[in-house]
């Protein structure tokens, strides 16, 4: 999905997100050629509270990033400063990234101190999220 600037994005084309309560873990996988926005960070962070209960349990997002192209101010806010408040117990999984996401990847997980990892493949990506104690 293409982005003119300024042109209203609907989400719902370009992400599916599907959250899994009882393993505290949201999937979520892109259309080819998805910039995300801050309406798409409000979305992933909202489906990621709909599966942190609330006694402080570890919770993940496992993200095939195929399909993305960029990232934009407001989406890093929104979903830096939401990882920035749960660092201790979010952890991210990440597949198929591209060189631009690679490093905005790499930058946010430093940034942010996140315990976040790229793998080759999805059933790494889901081997490591078990041993992290999350249902994948």
């Amino acid at each position: 999905m293409s982005r003119t600037p300024g042109a209203e994005v609907d989400i719902s084309e370009s992400i599916k997100i599907a959250a899994h309560p009882q393993g505290r873990l949201v999937e979520i996988r892109f259309a080819p050629d998805t910039h995300l926005t801050g309406r798409h960070g409000a979305a992933i962070v909202d489906a990621l509270k709909s599966v942190m209960g609330d006694q402080g349990e570890r919770f993940a997002l496992f993200a095939d990033a195929k399909g993305v192209s960029g990232t934009d101010a407001d989406y890093r806010a929104v979903t830096g400063g939401f990882f920035g408040q749960h660092r201790d117990i979010a952890r991210i999984a990440l597949i198929n990234l591209g060189p631009i996401i690679r490093i905005v990847a790499e930058m946010f997980r430093v940034g942010i101190r996140l315990q976040m990892r790229t793998f080759d493949d999805e059933a790494a990506a889901r081997a490591w999220l078990r041993t992290q104690g999350i249902g994948a």
